[in-house]
């Protein structure tokens, strides 16, 4: 069997679900679904991921975010939104939240958003 090779350097995938409540969706899926805990950042900030079954992918909780987002986890943001414009699609501007993420989002051809994520650029040392 040959090992496929992507046009984008991904790392993780996740699929963002909004969450009114981030320490209670949290305990949610710790809780029924058995999931763990990667990653946590205080209610404040709004962000949980968990480990779903199979390796790769994550469950994001995104408290105040709007839910149903496939989120790719990249080795180079810049040359992957080169690599959409590229293909002819419309990208939004990285955005950096220092120390945190940066992104943008490009949409498919039904308009869903897909956001694509990496280290942060910006940072406050």
């Amino acid at each position: 069997m040959s090992v496929k090779k992507y046009p984008i350097a991904y790392r993780t995938v996740y699929f963002q679900l909004k969450a009114d409540d981030l320490e209670r969706a949290k305990d949610f899926y710790e809780k029924v679904f058995g999931l763990d805990v990667t990653f946590y950042e205080s209610p404040e900030v709004g962000w949980c991921e968990l480990q779903l079954p199979g390796g790769s992918p994550r469950l994001g909780l995104n408290a105040g975010g709007s839910g149903g987002t496939l989120t790719f986890d990249v080795e180079d943001l810049e040359a992957t939104r080169a690599y959409f414009e590229g293909k002819g699609l419309e990208v939004s501007e990285i955005t950096d939240i220092p120390d945190m993420v940066s992104y943008f989002n490009v949409k498919d051809t039904e308009g869903n958003l897909i956001q694509i994520v990496s280290d942060p650029r910006v940072t406050s040392e």
